[in-house]
């Protein structure tokens, strides 16, 4: 899932490559209040997994994210 995380943020989210690893922070990436909205999005068009911008303000790492997607592909 980790993959298609990366995928969404610099397709959609037109964020930097060298930026996205596992353990770079939500914070570090740049997410703010609108792009994390944009990614809650962009998760259930491409991937299904519903997760509300609000459970993804609580995730402070990409590595969380991708895990939380995993656990909860249908």
């Amino acid at each position: 899932m980790f993959e298609d995380l990366r995928q969404i943020l610099v397709e959609e989210l037109r964020i930097p490559e060298a930026l996205i690893s596992p353990s770079a922070t939500t914070f570090e990436v740049g997410l703010d209040s609108l792009s994390v909205v944009m990614l809650s999005t962009a998760i259930r068009q491409r991937t299904g997994v519903r997760l509300e911008p609000l459970d993804l303000f609580g995730m402070e790492r990409l590595e969380d994210i991708a895990q939380t997607m995993e656990e909860n592909v249908r």
